[in-house]
């Protein structure tokens, strides 16, 4: 009868354990989660952790950036990328389409944070699309003001 309560104590204890855990929101790994993909379509993000996020994800692999900007750039000789072109000679096509998602989501991302700088606010909220017009809309007044 002890070992019988035993069990349906211990039981519960798991039960109530588990139910816990799920509710504990989970921290994403920002060096192997590509999160800043679904951080700059949410309109309430705070953009100096999407860009944090984008530049840990990033330190550790090559930016698929177009190869001609590489060399001219001086990040890379010819011979490396003729080598890396080797590497993905040998991809399925899984692998390239993987490959070419996340170059469009790269250039993507850098687009988003050059279009949404001006509007960084100092906690790093951006400014929504109604606030930017009502900005607008005051420089506008403000003009015919001095005109």
């Amino acid at each position: 009868m002890k070992e019988l309560k035993f069990i349906v104590i211990l039981s519960f204890m798991a039960i109530a354990t588990y139910g816990q855990d799920s509710k504990v929101k989970r921290i994403p790994d920002y060096k192997t989660e590509p999160v800043w993909i679904t951080m700059m379509e949410d309109p309430n993000v705070d953009y100096n952790e999407a860009v944090k996020a984008f530049n840990i994800y990033w330190s550790d692999k090559i930016e698929p950036e177009e190869e001609d900007e590489l060399i001219t750039e001086g990040k890379f000789t010819k011979f490396e990328l003729d080598s890396a072109r080797e590497v993905r000679s040998t991809w399925t096509q899984i692998q390239l389409n993987d490959y070419m998602e996340m170059k469009y989501q790269f250039k993507r991302f850098k687009n988003w944070k050059r279009v949404n700088w001006p509007y960084v606010q100092s906690d790093g909220r951006i400014l929504s699309e109604q606030e930017r017009i009502e900005i607008y809309q005051q420089q506008q007044k403000e003009r015919k003001k001095e005109k």
